[in-house]
Protein backbone atom coordinates (compact mmCIF):
# COMPACT_ATOMS: atom_id res chain seq x y z
CA UNK A 1 0.00 0.00 0.00
CA UNK A 2 1.57 3.71 -1.11
CA UNK A 3 0.99 6.17 1.67
CA UNK A 4 1.80 9.61 1.84
CA UNK A 5 3.97 10.48 4.28
CA UNK A 6 1.79 13.53 5.66
CA UNK A 7 -2.11 12.54 4.39
CA UNK A 8 -4.08 9.27 4.40
CA UNK A 9 -4.09 7.12 1.42
CA UNK A 10 -7.83 7.59 -0.45
CA UNK A 11 -7.54 4.45 -2.55
CA UNK A 12 -7.76 2.54 0.70
CA UNK A 13 -11.51 3.48 1.88
CA UNK A 14 -14.47 4.00 0.25
CA UNK A 15 -15.16 6.96 -1.39
CA UNK A 16 -16.25 9.95 0.28
CA UNK A 17 -15.34 8.53 3.97
CA UNK A 18 -12.69 11.27 4.54
CA UNK A 19 -15.25 14.29 3.85
CA UNK A 20 -18.05 12.29 5.94
CA UNK A 21 -15.21 11.92 9.25
CA UNK A 22 -14.45 15.63 9.13
CA UNK A 23 -18.30 16.14 9.37
CA UNK A 24 -18.69 14.05 12.53
CA UNK A 25 -16.03 14.61 13.94
CA UNK A 26 -15.46 18.09 13.10
CA UNK A 27 -12.02 20.23 13.18
CA UNK A 28 -10.47 18.11 15.82
CA UNK A 29 -9.71 15.81 13.40
CA UNK A 30 -6.45 15.24 10.94
CA UNK A 31 -4.63 12.67 8.19
CA UNK A 32 -1.24 12.05 7.98
CA UNK A 33 -0.02 12.49 11.71
CA UNK A 34 2.87 11.20 12.30
CA UNK A 35 2.69 9.39 15.45
CA UNK A 36 6.90 9.67 16.34
CA UNK A 37 5.82 13.03 18.36
CA UNK A 38 3.22 10.86 20.23
CA UNK A 39 5.37 8.36 21.48
CA UNK A 40 8.40 8.23 23.82
CA UNK A 41 10.07 5.95 21.58
CA UNK A 42 9.69 9.14 19.14
CA UNK A 43 9.42 6.55 16.32
CA UNK A 44 6.66 5.94 14.07
CA UNK A 45 4.93 6.87 10.79
CA UNK A 46 1.32 8.71 10.07
CA UNK A 47 -2.01 7.20 11.00
CA UNK A 48 -4.65 7.77 8.07
CA UNK A 49 -6.71 9.72 10.68
CA UNK A 50 -5.47 11.20 14.37
CA UNK A 51 -8.49 12.49 16.30
CA UNK A 52 -7.87 13.91 19.48
CA UNK A 53 -10.64 13.52 22.63
CA UNK A 54 -10.64 15.84 25.65
CA UNK A 55 -14.07 14.48 26.58
CA UNK A 56 -15.73 11.52 27.50
CA UNK A 57 -18.32 12.21 24.78
CA UNK A 58 -15.56 12.96 22.06
CA UNK A 59 -13.79 9.89 22.94
CA UNK A 60 -16.91 7.40 22.48
CA UNK A 61 -17.83 9.70 19.42
CA UNK A 62 -14.25 9.04 18.12
CA UNK A 63 -14.92 5.06 18.92
CA UNK A 64 -18.53 4.98 17.20
CA UNK A 65 -17.11 6.55 14.46
CA UNK A 66 -14.67 4.32 13.63
CA UNK A 67 -17.04 1.19 14.44
CA UNK A 68 -20.00 3.04 12.38
CA UNK A 69 -17.35 2.89 8.80
CA UNK A 70 -15.24 -0.03 9.50
CA UNK A 71 -12.57 1.71 10.10
CA UNK A 72 -9.63 0.09 12.38
CA UNK A 73 -8.88 2.27 15.59
CA UNK A 74 -6.36 2.33 18.50
CA UNK A 75 -7.02 4.68 21.51
CA UNK A 76 -3.55 6.36 22.47
CA UNK A 77 -2.99 7.62 25.88
CA UNK A 78 0.50 8.89 26.80
CA UNK A 79 2.26 6.46 24.21
CA UNK A 80 4.98 5.52 26.64
CA UNK A 81 4.39 1.81 26.62
CA UNK A 82 4.08 1.89 22.44
CA UNK A 83 6.59 0.94 19.42
CA UNK A 84 4.67 2.30 16.00
CA UNK A 85 5.53 0.64 12.75
CA UNK A 86 7.49 2.90 10.19
CA UNK A 87 4.51 2.56 8.20
CA UNK A 88 2.11 3.79 10.81
CA UNK A 89 -1.34 2.86 11.10
CA UNK A 90 -4.18 2.36 8.56
CA UNK A 91 -7.61 3.76 10.26
CA UNK A 92 -8.10 6.10 12.88
CA UNK A 93 -5.78 6.77 16.08
CA UNK A 94 -7.95 8.36 19.06
CA UNK A 95 -5.80 10.58 20.82
CA UNK A 96 -7.55 10.46 25.09
CA UNK A 97 -6.50 13.69 26.26
CA UNK A 98 -9.77 13.64 29.12
CA UNK A 99 -8.12 14.60 31.61
CA UNK A 100 -10.53 16.11 34.61
CA UNK A 101 -9.94 14.99 38.08
CA UNK A 102 -12.31 15.13 41.25
CA UNK A 103 -10.84 14.42 44.91
CA UNK A 104 -13.72 13.69 47.75
CA UNK A 105 -11.38 13.51 50.97
CA UNK A 106 -9.18 10.41 49.90
CA UNK A 107 -10.94 9.19 47.05
CA UNK A 108 -9.68 10.62 43.17
CA UNK A 109 -11.49 10.08 40.96
CA UNK A 110 -9.73 10.56 37.27
CA UNK A 111 -10.67 10.15 33.69
CA UNK A 112 -8.38 7.68 31.63
CA UNK A 113 -5.80 10.74 29.69
CA UNK A 114 -4.89 11.93 33.13
CA UNK A 115 -0.93 11.96 33.58
CA UNK A 116 0.28 9.95 35.93
CA UNK A 117 2.63 12.55 36.84
CA UNK A 118 -0.08 14.80 37.34
CA UNK A 119 -1.68 12.61 39.88
CA UNK A 120 1.71 11.70 42.02
CA UNK A 121 1.88 15.81 42.06
CA UNK A 122 -1.71 16.20 43.15
CA UNK A 123 -1.35 13.58 45.62
CA UNK A 124 1.34 14.77 47.24
CA UNK A 125 0.23 18.32 47.54
CA UNK A 126 -3.40 17.22 49.42
CA UNK A 127 -0.92 14.40 51.94
CA UNK A 128 -2.80 11.52 49.84
CA UNK A 129 -0.41 8.29 49.81
CA UNK A 130 -0.61 4.94 47.53
CA UNK A 131 0.96 6.67 44.06
CA UNK A 132 4.32 7.04 45.37
CA UNK A 133 5.34 3.87 43.45
CA UNK A 134 4.42 5.73 39.96
CA UNK A 135 6.67 8.77 40.34
CA UNK A 136 8.65 8.95 36.93
CA UNK A 137 6.42 6.51 35.52
CA UNK A 138 5.28 8.00 31.80
CA UNK A 139 2.17 7.79 30.32
CA UNK A 140 -1.56 8.24 31.29
CA UNK A 141 -3.87 6.91 34.30
CA UNK A 142 -5.43 4.22 31.36
CA UNK A 143 -2.46 3.05 30.59
CA UNK A 144 -1.84 2.04 33.46
CA UNK A 145 -4.71 0.20 34.72
CA UNK A 146 -4.38 -1.38 30.88
CA UNK A 147 -1.05 -3.06 31.86
CA UNK A 148 -1.04 -2.75 35.79
CA UNK A 149 1.94 -0.39 35.58
CA UNK A 150 4.28 -0.83 39.01
CA UNK A 151 7.12 -0.35 40.47
CA UNK A 152 8.80 -0.54 43.56
CA UNK A 153 6.97 -3.65 44.62
CA UNK A 154 3.79 -2.23 44.20
CA UNK A 155 1.15 -1.13 41.36
CA UNK A 156 -1.87 0.66 40.55
CA UNK A 157 -4.51 -2.86 40.87
CA UNK A 158 -3.98 -2.18 44.85
CA UNK A 159 -5.15 1.46 45.01
CA UNK A 160 -7.94 1.29 42.32
CA UNK A 161 -11.36 0.97 43.75
CA UNK A 162 -13.34 1.03 40.67
CA UNK A 163 -13.82 2.35 37.33
CA UNK A 164 -16.45 3.41 33.98
CA UNK A 165 -15.84 1.64 31.10
CA UNK A 166 -17.38 1.19 27.44
CA UNK A 167 -17.81 -1.95 26.46
CA UNK A 168 -17.90 -3.57 22.93
CA UNK A 169 -21.16 -3.04 22.63
CA UNK A 170 -21.40 0.79 23.64
CA UNK A 171 -22.81 -0.04 27.10
CA UNK A 172 -21.44 2.06 29.83
CA UNK A 173 -20.27 0.44 32.80
CA UNK A 174 -19.21 0.99 36.71
CA UNK A 175 -17.69 -2.32 37.38
CA UNK A 176 -15.34 -3.01 40.55
CA UNK A 177 -11.72 -3.81 40.76
CA UNK A 178 -12.16 -7.46 40.58
CA UNK A 179 -13.30 -6.87 37.21
CA UNK A 180 -10.27 -6.30 35.79
CA UNK A 181 -8.46 -9.18 37.06
CA UNK A 182 -5.66 -7.93 37.41
CA UNK A 183 -2.45 -9.81 37.09
CA UNK A 184 1.54 -9.13 36.46
CA UNK A 185 0.90 -6.20 34.55
CA UNK A 186 -1.99 -7.50 32.62
CA UNK A 187 -5.41 -6.91 33.02
CA UNK A 188 -8.71 -8.08 31.64
CA UNK A 189 -8.53 -5.09 29.02
CA UNK A 190 -6.25 -6.48 27.16
CA UNK A 191 -8.56 -8.90 25.90
CA UNK A 192 -12.18 -7.79 26.57
CA UNK A 193 -11.45 -4.51 24.53
CA UNK A 194 -13.44 -2.64 27.22
CA UNK A 195 -12.34 1.16 27.26
CA UNK A 196 -11.31 2.71 30.58
CA UNK A 197 -13.37 6.29 30.57
CA UNK A 198 -12.36 7.05 34.47
CA UNK A 199 -11.41 5.31 37.47
CA UNK A 200 -11.29 6.01 41.30
CA UNK A 201 -8.85 5.53 43.18
CA UNK A 202 -9.13 5.12 47.19
CA UNK A 203 -5.74 6.72 48.57
CA UNK A 204 -4.73 7.30 52.45
CA UNK A 205 -4.05 10.08 54.61
CA UNK A 206 -0.21 10.48 55.05
CA UNK A 207 1.93 13.33 56.52
CA UNK A 208 2.85 15.41 53.53
CA UNK A 209 6.39 15.75 53.97
CA UNK A 210 6.64 11.65 54.26
CA UNK A 211 5.32 11.46 50.91
CA UNK A 212 7.29 13.78 49.48
CA UNK A 213 10.45 12.32 50.61
CA UNK A 214 9.04 8.65 49.46
CA UNK A 215 8.76 10.47 46.03
CA UNK A 216 12.16 12.14 46.03
CA UNK A 217 13.63 8.83 46.90
CA UNK A 218 12.02 6.88 44.07
CA UNK A 219 12.65 9.48 40.90
CA UNK A 220 16.68 9.05 42.40
CA UNK A 221 16.81 5.62 41.80
CA UNK A 222 14.66 5.79 38.46
CA UNK A 223 17.19 8.41 37.19
CA UNK A 224 19.83 7.05 38.20
CA UNK A 225 19.36 3.70 35.55
CA UNK A 226 16.87 5.03 33.18
CA UNK A 227 17.41 7.45 29.99
CA UNK A 228 16.40 11.28 30.32
CA UNK A 229 18.01 12.17 26.85
CA UNK A 230 17.55 9.12 24.92
CA UNK A 231 13.49 7.86 23.18
CA UNK A 232 12.33 4.78 24.79
CA UNK A 233 9.42 2.60 26.59
CA UNK A 234 10.90 1.83 29.65
CA UNK A 235 11.26 -1.65 30.21
CA UNK A 236 10.65 -3.40 27.04
CA UNK A 237 9.97 -7.41 28.34
CA UNK A 238 8.07 -8.66 31.08
CA UNK A 239 9.85 -9.86 34.29
CA UNK A 240 9.29 -14.16 34.87
CA UNK A 241 6.10 -14.09 36.63
CA UNK A 242 6.66 -17.83 37.26
CA UNK A 243 8.42 -21.20 35.65
CA UNK A 244 9.07 -24.57 36.94
CA UNK A 245 12.81 -24.07 36.78
CA UNK A 246 15.64 -22.34 39.21
CA UNK A 247 15.04 -19.16 37.13
CA UNK A 248 11.56 -18.33 38.73
CA UNK A 249 11.06 -14.52 39.75
CA UNK A 250 14.48 -13.17 37.72
CA UNK A 251 13.82 -10.11 36.38
CA UNK A 252 14.67 -10.11 32.75
CA UNK A 253 17.20 -7.52 32.55
CA UNK A 254 18.91 -10.01 34.67
CA UNK A 255 18.68 -12.74 31.46
CA UNK A 256 19.26 -9.93 28.96
CA UNK A 257 22.43 -8.96 31.08
CA UNK A 258 23.66 -12.28 30.78
CA UNK A 259 23.94 -12.71 27.43
CA UNK A 260 25.42 -9.14 26.78
CA UNK A 261 22.89 -7.17 25.56
CA UNK A 262 24.30 -4.12 27.02
CA UNK A 263 27.08 -4.34 23.89
CA UNK A 264 24.08 -4.77 21.40
CA UNK A 265 22.73 -2.32 18.50
CA UNK A 266 20.98 -2.22 15.51
CA UNK A 267 21.81 0.65 13.37
CA UNK A 268 20.36 3.76 16.18
CA UNK A 269 18.66 1.10 18.20
CA UNK A 270 20.84 -0.40 21.07
CA UNK A 271 20.37 -1.56 24.71
CA UNK A 272 20.81 1.41 27.12
CA UNK A 273 24.37 0.76 29.10
CA UNK A 274 22.74 1.19 32.67
CA UNK A 275 19.56 -1.02 32.28
CA UNK A 276 19.75 -4.35 29.85
CA UNK A 277 16.24 -4.38 29.52
CA UNK A 278 15.44 -0.94 28.14
CA UNK A 279 16.18 -0.62 24.38
CA UNK A 280 16.74 2.90 23.60
CA UNK A 281 16.22 5.03 20.23
CA UNK A 282 20.30 7.22 20.15
CA UNK A 283 18.76 9.00 17.30
CA UNK A 284 17.06 7.86 14.03
CA UNK A 285 16.52 4.52 15.31
CA UNK A 286 13.69 2.95 12.86
CA UNK A 287 10.72 0.49 14.09
CA UNK A 288 12.22 -2.00 11.92
CA UNK A 289 15.53 -1.10 14.16
CA UNK A 290 14.06 -1.80 17.79
CA UNK A 291 11.88 -5.14 16.52
CA UNK A 292 15.04 -6.96 14.97
CA UNK A 293 17.21 -5.98 18.23
CA UNK A 294 14.49 -7.35 20.09
CA UNK A 295 14.27 -10.41 18.41
CA UNK A 296 17.75 -10.76 18.47
CA UNK A 297 17.31 -10.49 22.17
CA UNK A 298 14.83 -12.94 22.70
CA UNK A 299 16.51 -15.79 20.58
CA UNK A 300 19.63 -15.46 23.33
CA UNK A 301 17.71 -15.91 25.69
CA UNK A 302 16.29 -18.12 24.72
CA UNK A 303 19.61 -19.88 23.72
CA UNK A 304 20.95 -20.02 27.37
CA UNK A 305 18.19 -20.15 29.65
CA UNK A 306 15.49 -21.88 27.67
CA UNK A 307 13.12 -18.74 28.67
CA UNK A 308 10.82 -17.18 26.24
CA UNK A 309 10.99 -13.06 26.95
CA UNK A 310 7.37 -11.74 26.55
CA UNK A 311 7.23 -8.04 25.16
CA UNK A 312 5.79 -5.42 27.74
CA UNK A 313 5.94 -2.77 24.75
CA UNK A 314 2.73 -2.70 22.54
CA UNK A 315 3.57 -3.23 18.67
CA UNK A 316 1.11 -1.09 16.30
CA UNK A 317 0.80 -1.14 12.58
CA UNK A 318 2.46 -3.64 10.49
Amino acid sequence: MSINRRGCNPKAYPEGIKQKLFEILGENLKTGELLASHTTFRIGGPADFFYQTSTPEELIKGINTAKEFNLPYFVLGGGSNLLVSDSGFRGLVIKNLCRKVLIQENKVSAQSGTLLSELVDLSEELGLSGLEFAAGIYGTLGGAVYGNAGAFGKAICEVLEEGIILTPKGKLEIVNRDYFEFDYRHSKLKSSKDILLSTTLTLQKEDRERIRKKIEENLKVRKSRLPEEEGSAGSFFKNIKSSKNCLSGVSAGYLLEQVGAKEMRIGDAKVFPKHANIIINSGKATSRDVKTLARILKEKVKEKFNIELEEEVIYLGK
